[in-house]
């Protein structure tokens, strides 16, 4: 099915996004310096897994300058093991540390606030009203206070949650069941709705097997599956504020993808059996439905990892898991503006303000 959005489509995504802008009111303790952060970056580096090797480097885009281990430096300790997501909110930044199972919670300048400890791995973070959302990989979702730094309450959703995204009075989370892609149960398959005045789950909506994506626009979010790597494709969807469910036929296998001035961008990687890569850059234009491919325009293409949007860039991280890594900053006609070299397995970038 091809979807065809007007242009009023564009301005309502608008509206949701202002109507969650970063406005927490815990001012917390802080630790940071004189910089001027208009213009610095950070990057969020994984590291590898049981390794305690997760760090923070730092772009100032006015100078140029690279700054590696800028949370260790501020704080005289590791940043932890295997990060997955950091959002900037308000006076802070929330980084999700899967292997110490807490939220790490700095100032602008990645100075420690408070670990909040979650009793389950974190993955990926929402915000919107004064609330941090987490999703649990035991399958809850935690909301977070932002003045008492506190998780208030916890819902069950699905298995295995990734990447959750907020749309109005709603939470649509994505389930994997990532972890039990080798058992009789398999992959999940469904994207949990959550009303937000009562915490509670209140739908379930099936989707194609491994949903692991989920960006807002307009009133819906699209969300990428990936499938069982096998017989089932990785597949685009998108949820309307009804629920309802298409394929976005025109990208309909795009795996990874971010939004920026309500125009999808992303790509498509593959693995043969023989490793060797299929990888197809991608962008998406809900309002006329027009595909741009590749959308980078530059002559030689990153094998890419993750990609988001930050400060009007577009960013693909690389990594080849053994090696730092580099993100590459696009501007939105696909020139390279930036490339920055960055820590081990880099999977996202935030522009402090």
């Amino acid at each position: 099915m091809k979807l065809k959005l007007s242009s009023a489509f564009v301005a309502l995504a608008s509206l949701f996004l202002v109507a969650c802008e970063p406005n927490d009111d815990g001012g917390g303790k802080t630790g940071g310096g004189s910089e001027n952060l208009s213009d610095v970056y950070y990057v969020l580096n994984s590291g590898d897994w049981s390794s305690n090797n997760s760090s923070l480097t730092k772009y100032n885009a006015a100078d140029g300058s690279v700054e590696q281990f800028s949370f260790e430096k501020q704080n005289n300790r590791a940043l932890g093991n295997t990060v997955n997501d950091i959002i900037v909110y308000g006076s802070k930044m929330y980084i999700a540390v899967a292997g110490e199972s807490n939220v790490e919670v700095t100032d602008l300048y990645a100075k420690s606030i408070k670990q909040i400890a979650c009793g389950a791995q974190p993955r990926y973070l929402a915000a919107c009203d004064g609330k941090v959302y987490v999703t649990y990989y035991d399958g809850h979702v935690a909301r977070i206070d932002t003045a008492s730094l506190q998780v208030e309450a916890k819902v069950k959703v699905g298995r295995n949650p990734e990447q959750l995204a907020v749309v109005g009075n709603k939470l649509y989370v994505a389930n994997s069941g990532g972890m039990d892609y080798n058992t009789a149960l398999g992959y999940d398959n469904t994207v949990s709705v959550v009303d937000l005045a009562s915490f509670q789950e209140v739908d379930k909506i099936e989707v194609v097997l491994n949903p692991a994506v989920v960006v807002p626009v307009g009133s819906g979010v699209y969300v990428a599956s990936y499938g069982n790597y096998y017989d089932v494709p990785s597949t685009l969807q998108y949820i309307a504020a009804d629920n309802s469910v298409s394929v976005v036929a025109e990208c309909s296998n795009m795996t990874e993808l971010c939004c920026n001035a309500g125009v999808l961008y992303g790509f498509f990687s593959q693995y043969d059996e023989n490793w060797n890569a299929t990888i197809t850059y991608m962008s998406y234009n809900p309002a006329d439905g027009s595909v741009d491919s590749p959308w980078i325009k530059e002559t030689e293409l990153p094998v890419p990892y993750k990609v988001c949007a930050a400060g009007g860039y577009l960013c693909v991280t690389s990594s080849d898991y053994v090696n730092d890594g580099d993100v590459y900053l696009y501007d939105t006609d696909g020139m390279l503006v930036k490339k920055i070299a960055a820590g081990l397995n880099p999977v996202k970038v935030v522009k402090v303000k």
